[in-house]
Protein backbone atom coordinates (compact mmCIF):
# COMPACT_ATOMS: atom_id res chain seq x y z
CA UNK A 1 0.00 0.00 0.00
CA UNK A 2 2.96 2.22 1.06
CA UNK A 3 4.49 1.61 -2.58
CA UNK A 4 0.94 2.19 -4.34
CA UNK A 5 0.75 5.71 -2.32
CA UNK A 6 4.78 7.02 -3.04
CA UNK A 7 4.12 5.87 -6.42
CA UNK A 8 0.78 8.31 -6.95
CA UNK A 9 2.29 10.84 -5.11
CA UNK A 10 5.40 10.75 -7.72
CA UNK A 11 3.00 10.78 -10.57
CA UNK A 12 1.29 14.08 -9.14
CA UNK A 13 4.53 15.53 -8.53
CA UNK A 14 5.40 14.74 -12.30
CA UNK A 15 2.15 16.04 -13.41
CA UNK A 16 2.40 18.99 -11.76
CA UNK A 17 6.37 19.80 -12.53
CA UNK A 18 5.20 18.74 -16.28
CA UNK A 19 2.68 21.94 -16.51
CA UNK A 20 4.81 24.19 -15.08
CA UNK A 21 6.07 27.27 -17.13
CA UNK A 22 9.67 26.62 -16.42
CA UNK A 23 9.10 22.56 -17.81
CA UNK A 24 7.39 23.75 -21.00
CA UNK A 25 9.83 26.55 -22.10
CA UNK A 26 13.00 24.04 -21.64
CA UNK A 27 10.40 22.15 -24.22
CA UNK A 28 10.23 25.67 -26.64
CA UNK A 29 13.84 26.41 -26.13
CA UNK A 30 15.48 22.53 -27.19
CA UNK A 31 13.04 22.82 -30.19
CA UNK A 32 13.95 26.15 -31.59
CA UNK A 33 17.81 26.10 -30.49
CA UNK A 34 17.55 22.42 -32.31
CA UNK A 35 19.70 21.51 -35.56
CA UNK A 36 16.79 21.07 -37.00
CA UNK A 37 15.73 24.72 -36.94
CA UNK A 38 19.79 25.46 -38.19
CA UNK A 39 20.01 28.48 -35.84
CA UNK A 40 16.23 29.95 -36.65
CA UNK A 41 18.03 32.31 -39.85
CA UNK A 42 19.10 32.24 -43.61
CA UNK A 43 20.64 28.78 -44.29
CA UNK A 44 18.17 25.88 -44.43
CA UNK A 45 14.86 27.43 -44.02
CA UNK A 46 15.65 27.54 -40.66
CA UNK A 47 13.75 30.81 -39.94
CA UNK A 48 10.67 29.74 -41.92
CA UNK A 49 10.44 26.22 -40.23
CA UNK A 50 11.26 28.57 -36.83
CA UNK A 51 7.95 30.52 -37.46
CA UNK A 52 5.97 27.42 -38.78
CA UNK A 53 6.98 26.16 -35.03
CA UNK A 54 5.46 28.98 -33.26
CA UNK A 55 1.95 29.28 -35.76
CA UNK A 56 1.82 25.20 -34.41
CA UNK A 57 2.07 26.53 -30.78
CA UNK A 58 -0.21 29.51 -30.72
CA UNK A 59 -3.02 27.14 -32.22
CA UNK A 60 -2.30 24.30 -29.58
CA UNK A 61 -2.67 26.66 -26.78
CA UNK A 62 -6.29 28.07 -28.72
CA UNK A 63 -4.76 31.39 -30.18
CA UNK A 64 -7.18 33.48 -32.62
CA UNK A 65 -5.33 34.15 -36.00
CA UNK A 66 -5.98 37.70 -37.31
CA UNK A 67 -6.80 38.09 -41.03
CA UNK A 68 -7.43 34.23 -41.37
CA UNK A 69 -3.56 33.35 -40.39
CA UNK A 70 -1.20 33.71 -37.80
CA UNK A 71 1.30 35.32 -40.23
CA UNK A 72 2.11 38.54 -41.16
CA UNK A 73 4.65 38.21 -44.42
CA UNK A 74 7.38 41.06 -45.30
CA UNK A 75 10.96 40.89 -46.56
CA UNK A 76 14.54 42.74 -46.61
CA UNK A 77 18.23 42.70 -47.68
CA UNK A 78 20.33 40.42 -46.10
CA UNK A 79 23.67 39.22 -46.72
CA UNK A 80 23.84 34.91 -46.62
CA UNK A 81 27.14 33.75 -45.72
CA UNK A 82 26.68 30.22 -46.78
CA UNK A 83 29.92 28.65 -46.76
CA UNK A 84 33.65 29.55 -45.43
CA UNK A 85 36.67 27.44 -45.77
CA UNK A 86 39.36 29.68 -43.89
CA UNK A 87 43.41 27.92 -43.68
CA UNK A 88 45.86 30.42 -42.02
CA UNK A 89 49.47 30.31 -41.89
CA UNK A 90 48.64 26.40 -43.33
CA UNK A 91 46.40 25.46 -40.24
CA UNK A 92 42.95 24.66 -40.78
CA UNK A 93 40.41 27.29 -38.78
CA UNK A 94 37.41 26.19 -36.85
CA UNK A 95 34.74 29.04 -37.62
CA UNK A 96 33.55 30.54 -34.30
CA UNK A 97 36.32 29.60 -32.09
CA UNK A 98 39.70 30.27 -34.25
CA UNK A 99 37.62 33.13 -36.68
CA UNK A 100 34.44 35.01 -37.53
CA UNK A 101 33.54 35.96 -41.33
CA UNK A 102 32.21 40.22 -41.63
CA UNK A 103 28.87 39.45 -41.77
CA UNK A 104 28.54 41.90 -45.31
CA UNK A 105 31.60 39.40 -46.92
CA UNK A 106 31.22 38.69 -50.52
CA UNK A 107 32.38 35.19 -52.18
CA UNK A 108 35.89 34.80 -52.67
CA UNK A 109 38.36 31.82 -52.91
CA UNK A 110 42.04 31.77 -53.54
CA UNK A 111 45.33 31.84 -51.60
CA UNK A 112 45.90 35.50 -50.34
CA UNK A 113 49.82 37.07 -49.01
CA UNK A 114 50.18 39.98 -46.97
CA UNK A 115 51.14 43.31 -49.10
CA UNK A 116 54.56 44.78 -47.73
CA UNK A 117 54.97 48.50 -48.69
CA UNK A 118 58.66 49.64 -48.27
CA UNK A 119 59.79 52.90 -46.80
CA UNK A 120 59.63 55.10 -49.70
CA UNK A 121 56.26 54.06 -50.46
CA UNK A 122 54.92 55.13 -47.03
CA UNK A 123 56.98 58.50 -47.24
CA UNK A 124 55.22 59.43 -50.62
CA UNK A 125 51.87 58.65 -49.39
CA UNK A 126 52.29 60.20 -45.66
CA UNK A 127 54.85 62.74 -46.21
CA UNK A 128 53.93 64.19 -49.84
CA UNK A 129 50.44 62.94 -50.44
CA UNK A 130 52.06 61.24 -53.65
CA UNK A 131 50.74 58.02 -55.24
CA UNK A 132 53.60 57.68 -57.68
CA UNK A 133 55.64 54.94 -55.77
CA UNK A 134 52.12 53.36 -54.58
CA UNK A 135 50.82 53.14 -57.92
CA UNK A 136 54.24 51.57 -59.17
CA UNK A 137 53.71 48.97 -56.28
CA UNK A 138 50.59 48.14 -56.89
CA UNK A 139 51.48 46.95 -60.89
CA UNK A 140 54.10 45.28 -59.38
CA UNK A 141 51.55 43.38 -57.10
CA UNK A 142 48.32 43.97 -59.47
CA UNK A 143 48.73 39.91 -60.99
CA UNK A 144 48.92 38.23 -57.11
CA UNK A 145 45.97 38.84 -54.56
CA UNK A 146 46.83 40.48 -51.44
CA UNK A 147 45.90 40.84 -48.21
CA UNK A 148 45.81 44.01 -46.15
CA UNK A 149 45.56 43.47 -42.50
CA UNK A 150 44.62 45.16 -39.29
CA UNK A 151 44.16 48.88 -39.59
CA UNK A 152 40.83 49.81 -40.92
CA UNK A 153 40.21 53.43 -42.49
CA UNK A 154 36.58 55.09 -43.11
CA UNK A 155 34.71 53.25 -45.97
CA UNK A 156 36.28 50.21 -45.19
CA UNK A 157 39.96 51.42 -46.66
CA UNK A 158 42.54 49.33 -45.17
CA UNK A 159 46.43 49.37 -45.59
CA UNK A 160 49.33 48.29 -43.30
CA UNK A 161 53.11 48.47 -43.67
CA UNK A 162 55.61 46.28 -40.44
CA UNK A 163 57.79 49.44 -40.48
CA UNK A 164 55.34 52.04 -39.91
CA UNK A 165 53.01 50.81 -36.99
CA UNK A 166 53.50 54.81 -35.90
CA UNK A 167 51.47 55.89 -38.86
CA UNK A 168 48.21 53.36 -37.50
CA UNK A 169 46.46 56.14 -35.52
CA UNK A 170 47.58 58.83 -38.01
CA UNK A 171 46.65 57.68 -41.40
CA UNK A 172 42.78 58.46 -40.94
CA UNK A 173 43.99 62.06 -40.70
CA UNK A 174 47.20 62.01 -42.97
CA UNK A 175 45.91 60.05 -45.70
CA UNK A 176 43.47 61.63 -48.29
CA UNK A 177 40.61 59.05 -49.96
CA UNK A 178 41.97 60.38 -53.15
CA UNK A 179 45.10 58.70 -52.68
CA UNK A 180 43.51 55.33 -52.20
CA UNK A 181 40.76 55.72 -54.97
CA UNK A 182 40.42 52.78 -57.59
CA UNK A 183 42.31 50.16 -55.08
CA UNK A 184 40.61 46.66 -54.94
CA UNK A 185 40.96 45.81 -51.11
CA UNK A 186 40.29 41.63 -51.65
CA UNK A 187 40.70 40.56 -47.69
CA UNK A 188 41.03 42.30 -44.35
CA UNK A 189 42.31 40.19 -41.36
CA UNK A 190 42.02 41.74 -37.94
CA UNK A 191 43.68 39.74 -35.30
CA UNK A 192 41.93 40.04 -31.88
CA UNK A 193 41.99 38.78 -28.27
CA UNK A 194 38.66 40.04 -28.02
CA UNK A 195 35.35 37.71 -27.83
CA UNK A 196 34.02 36.83 -31.22
CA UNK A 197 30.40 38.29 -31.88
CA UNK A 198 28.80 37.75 -35.14
CA UNK A 199 26.29 40.05 -36.88
CA UNK A 200 24.18 40.14 -40.07
CA UNK A 201 24.25 42.64 -42.64
CA UNK A 202 22.01 44.63 -44.83
CA UNK A 203 24.45 45.21 -47.53
CA UNK A 204 27.58 42.92 -49.45
CA UNK A 205 30.16 44.99 -49.03
CA UNK A 206 33.56 44.82 -51.58
CA UNK A 207 35.86 43.36 -49.30
CA UNK A 208 36.11 40.32 -47.17
CA UNK A 209 36.60 40.78 -43.51
CA UNK A 210 38.27 37.78 -40.97
CA UNK A 211 38.18 38.13 -37.50
CA UNK A 212 41.37 35.87 -36.40
CA UNK A 213 41.64 35.17 -32.65
CA UNK A 214 45.22 35.88 -31.76
CA UNK A 215 44.97 32.84 -29.46
CA UNK A 216 44.80 30.64 -32.63
CA UNK A 217 47.31 32.31 -34.33
CA UNK A 218 49.58 34.23 -32.43
CA UNK A 219 52.17 34.86 -34.81
CA UNK A 220 51.63 37.40 -37.87
CA UNK A 221 50.06 36.32 -40.95
CA UNK A 222 51.74 35.14 -44.24
CA UNK A 223 49.24 33.08 -46.07
CA UNK A 224 45.69 32.85 -46.05
CA UNK A 225 43.59 30.27 -47.78
CA UNK A 226 39.96 30.82 -48.44
CA UNK A 227 36.69 29.18 -49.53
CA UNK A 228 34.01 31.52 -49.03
CA UNK A 229 30.80 31.43 -50.59
CA UNK A 230 27.96 33.80 -49.64
CA UNK A 231 24.51 35.72 -51.40
CA UNK A 232 22.89 38.90 -51.17
CA UNK A 233 19.47 38.27 -50.92
CA UNK A 234 17.80 41.92 -51.65
CA UNK A 235 13.93 40.98 -50.69
CA UNK A 236 14.34 37.52 -48.09
CA UNK A 237 11.08 36.87 -47.35
CA UNK A 238 9.99 36.28 -43.55
CA UNK A 239 6.98 35.94 -41.35
CA UNK A 240 5.95 37.82 -38.23
CA UNK A 241 3.85 35.34 -36.41
CA UNK A 242 0.93 36.94 -34.56
CA UNK A 243 -2.13 35.33 -32.67
CA UNK A 244 -4.91 36.61 -30.71
CA UNK A 245 -6.86 36.26 -27.41
CA UNK A 246 -9.98 37.88 -26.63
CA UNK A 247 -10.58 39.41 -23.12
CA UNK A 248 -13.18 40.76 -21.04
CA UNK A 249 -13.08 44.39 -22.99
CA UNK A 250 -12.06 45.21 -26.19
CA UNK A 251 -11.76 48.72 -25.94
CA UNK A 252 -7.59 48.56 -25.15
CA UNK A 253 -5.00 45.73 -26.15
CA UNK A 254 -2.49 44.08 -24.17
CA UNK A 255 0.95 44.05 -26.76
CA UNK A 256 3.75 40.62 -25.65
CA UNK A 257 6.15 40.40 -28.02
CA UNK A 258 9.38 38.56 -28.69
CA UNK A 259 11.96 38.00 -32.04
CA UNK A 260 12.15 34.32 -32.87
CA UNK A 261 14.88 34.82 -35.35
CA UNK A 262 19.01 34.38 -34.75
CA UNK A 263 21.61 34.28 -36.71
CA UNK A 264 20.98 31.01 -38.53
CA UNK A 265 24.55 29.21 -39.52
CA UNK A 266 27.69 28.69 -41.49
CA UNK A 267 28.72 25.35 -42.82
CA UNK A 268 27.63 22.97 -39.92
CA UNK A 269 28.24 25.59 -37.48
CA UNK A 270 25.24 26.50 -35.77
CA UNK A 271 24.54 29.80 -33.79
CA UNK A 272 21.49 28.99 -31.55
CA UNK A 273 20.37 31.89 -29.63
CA UNK A 274 19.27 29.81 -26.54
CA UNK A 275 19.03 33.05 -24.56
CA UNK A 276 18.67 35.10 -27.16
CA UNK A 277 15.93 34.36 -27.83
CA UNK A 278 14.57 31.05 -27.50
CA UNK A 279 13.76 32.19 -24.09
CA UNK A 280 11.74 35.43 -24.83
CA UNK A 281 9.78 33.07 -27.31
CA UNK A 282 9.47 30.44 -24.35
CA UNK A 283 8.18 33.40 -21.83
CA UNK A 284 5.67 34.94 -24.71
CA UNK A 285 4.40 31.18 -25.38
CA UNK A 286 4.03 30.43 -21.43
CA UNK A 287 2.12 34.16 -21.20
CA UNK A 288 -0.30 33.08 -23.51
CA UNK A 289 -0.55 29.55 -21.98
CA UNK A 290 -1.18 31.06 -18.41
CA UNK A 291 -4.33 33.47 -19.98
CA UNK A 292 -5.58 30.99 -21.78
CA UNK A 293 -6.39 29.26 -18.39
CA UNK A 294 -7.51 32.39 -17.31
CA UNK A 295 -9.33 35.12 -19.62
CA UNK A 296 -7.74 38.59 -19.51
CA UNK A 297 -8.96 41.84 -18.06
CA UNK A 298 -8.01 43.22 -21.73
CA UNK A 299 -7.92 41.65 -25.10
CA UNK A 300 -3.92 40.38 -25.73
CA UNK A 301 -1.80 40.46 -28.55
CA UNK A 302 0.96 37.84 -29.09
CA UNK A 303 3.79 38.64 -31.73
CA UNK A 304 6.49 36.75 -32.53
CA UNK A 305 9.18 38.88 -34.26
CA UNK A 306 11.41 37.76 -37.55
CA UNK A 307 14.31 39.88 -38.85
CA UNK A 308 15.14 41.14 -35.25
CA UNK A 309 18.57 40.90 -35.55
CA UNK A 310 19.28 42.20 -38.77
CA UNK A 311 17.77 45.56 -37.22
CA UNK A 312 14.43 45.09 -36.16
CA UNK A 313 13.44 44.28 -39.28
CA UNK A 314 9.67 42.94 -38.11
CA UNK A 315 8.70 45.09 -35.70
CA UNK A 316 9.47 48.56 -37.71
CA UNK A 317 7.16 46.30 -40.76
CA UNK A 318 4.25 45.85 -38.04
CA UNK A 319 4.01 49.22 -37.07
CA UNK A 320 4.53 50.75 -40.78
CA UNK A 321 1.99 48.07 -41.71
CA UNK A 322 -0.47 47.35 -38.74
CA UNK A 323 -3.15 44.44 -38.02
CA UNK A 324 -4.90 46.88 -35.42
CA UNK A 325 -4.94 50.56 -34.12
CA UNK A 326 -1.39 50.70 -32.41
CA UNK A 327 -3.52 53.73 -30.45
CA UNK A 328 -5.52 50.56 -28.79
CA UNK A 329 -2.80 49.57 -27.34
CA UNK A 330 -2.49 50.03 -23.50
CA UNK A 331 0.88 48.91 -22.88
CA UNK A 332 3.87 46.42 -24.89
CA UNK A 333 5.97 44.00 -22.82
CA UNK A 334 8.70 43.18 -25.35
CA UNK A 335 11.08 39.90 -23.81
CA UNK A 336 14.54 39.54 -25.36
CA UNK A 337 17.03 37.08 -23.67
CA UNK A 338 15.27 36.20 -20.10
CA UNK A 339 16.83 33.00 -19.74
CA UNK A 340 18.19 33.32 -16.73
CA UNK A 341 17.27 36.07 -13.80
CA UNK A 342 19.76 35.01 -10.67
CA UNK A 343 20.27 38.80 -10.39
CA UNK A 344 16.57 39.87 -11.13
CA UNK A 345 15.37 42.04 -14.06
CA UNK A 346 16.20 45.19 -16.30
CA UNK A 347 13.51 47.47 -17.67
CA UNK A 348 14.22 49.90 -20.80
CA UNK A 349 12.41 52.56 -20.63
CA UNK A 350 11.34 51.98 -17.09
CA UNK A 351 12.25 55.61 -16.39
CA UNK A 352 10.45 56.84 -19.09
CA UNK A 353 7.15 55.19 -17.86
CA UNK A 354 7.50 55.24 -14.13
CA UNK A 355 4.24 54.78 -12.64
CA UNK A 356 4.27 52.03 -14.72
CA UNK A 357 7.53 50.58 -13.62
CA UNK A 358 6.73 51.39 -9.90
CA UNK A 359 3.84 49.01 -10.25
CA UNK A 360 5.95 46.31 -11.60
CA UNK A 361 8.58 46.98 -8.63
CA UNK A 362 5.85 46.81 -6.32
CA UNK A 363 4.46 43.26 -7.63
CA UNK A 364 7.94 41.96 -7.81
CA UNK A 365 8.85 43.09 -3.95
CA UNK A 366 5.45 42.34 -2.51
CA UNK A 367 4.92 38.89 -3.88
CA UNK A 368 9.40 38.07 -3.39
CA UNK A 369 9.62 37.85 -7.03
CA UNK A 370 12.92 38.71 -8.41
CA UNK A 371 15.91 39.84 -6.37
CA UNK A 372 16.28 43.46 -7.63
CA UNK A 373 13.87 44.56 -10.62
CA UNK A 374 16.44 47.87 -12.17
CA UNK A 375 15.30 50.68 -14.01
CA UNK A 376 16.62 51.72 -17.80
CA UNK A 377 15.62 54.78 -19.57
CA UNK A 378 14.70 54.41 -23.17
CA UNK A 379 16.73 52.59 -25.73
CA UNK A 380 16.62 51.40 -29.15
CA UNK A 381 17.93 48.35 -28.69
CA UNK A 382 14.98 45.17 -29.19
CA UNK A 383 11.22 45.30 -30.63
CA UNK A 384 9.66 47.83 -28.34
CA UNK A 385 11.47 50.71 -30.44
CA UNK A 386 9.25 51.43 -33.18
CA UNK A 387 5.96 50.73 -31.16
CA UNK A 388 7.64 53.46 -28.39
CA UNK A 389 8.86 55.74 -31.57
CA UNK A 390 4.84 55.77 -32.33
CA UNK A 391 4.10 56.60 -28.66
CA UNK A 392 2.76 53.36 -27.71
CA UNK A 393 3.97 52.72 -23.66
CA UNK A 394 6.03 50.07 -23.57
CA UNK A 395 8.74 47.89 -21.79
CA UNK A 396 11.62 45.30 -22.59
CA UNK A 397 12.75 43.27 -20.48
CA UNK A 398 15.84 40.56 -20.01
CA UNK A 399 16.88 39.50 -17.02
CA UNK A 400 20.33 39.72 -15.37
CA UNK A 401 22.96 37.59 -13.93
CA UNK A 402 23.28 33.54 -14.25
CA UNK A 403 25.83 32.78 -17.60
CA UNK A 404 24.55 32.85 -21.22
CA UNK A 405 26.35 33.23 -24.53
CA UNK A 406 25.39 36.29 -27.20
CA UNK A 407 25.44 36.01 -30.65
CA UNK A 408 27.99 33.15 -30.50
CA UNK A 409 28.20 29.69 -30.29
CA UNK A 410 28.28 29.31 -26.67
CA UNK A 411 24.09 30.38 -26.33
CA UNK A 412 23.34 26.79 -26.30
CA UNK A 413 21.29 26.38 -22.74
CA UNK A 414 20.06 29.09 -19.85
CA UNK A 415 19.07 28.04 -16.35
CA UNK A 416 15.44 29.59 -16.52
CA UNK A 417 16.33 30.57 -12.86
CA UNK A 418 13.45 33.06 -12.32
CA UNK A 419 11.26 31.79 -14.97
CA UNK A 420 8.22 30.80 -13.68
CA UNK A 421 8.55 33.82 -11.16
CA UNK A 422 8.64 36.00 -14.79
CA UNK A 423 5.26 34.72 -15.49
CA UNK A 424 3.77 35.56 -12.39
CA UNK A 425 4.82 38.72 -12.28
CA UNK A 426 4.14 39.99 -15.58
CA UNK A 427 0.33 37.76 -15.31
CA UNK A 428 -0.17 40.38 -12.14
CA UNK A 429 1.52 43.12 -13.69
CA UNK A 430 -1.47 42.66 -16.50
CA UNK A 431 -4.13 42.29 -14.72
CA UNK A 432 -3.39 45.33 -12.51
CA UNK A 433 -3.27 47.28 -15.57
Amino acid sequence: MKKIISSFFCFISFILFSQSPKNYAEQVIKKLTSTELSGRGYVDDGMKKASEEIASQFGKIGLSQLNSSYFQPFSYPVNIIEKSEVSINNKKLTLGTDYLIGAGSPSIKGTFTPLQFNASVIDSIFDWNDRSYFDKEMERLNHHPVVFPDVRFPENLIIRDGTANQFYHEIPQLISKSVLEGISIPLVIEQTSSKFIHTLSPVQTQTVDIFLSSQSIPEPVTKVDIDLQSRFEPAFEANNVVGYLKGKRSDSLIVLTAHYDHLGKINDVIFPGANDNASGVALLLSMAKAYVKEKPKFDLVFIAFAGEEAGLKGSQFFVNHPLFDLKKIKFLLNFDMVGTGEEGIQVVNGKEFPKSFSKLEAISYNFNYLKQVKVRGSACNSDHCPFYQKGVPSFFVYTLGGKSGYHDIYDTEVSLFAFDKLVALFTRFINEL
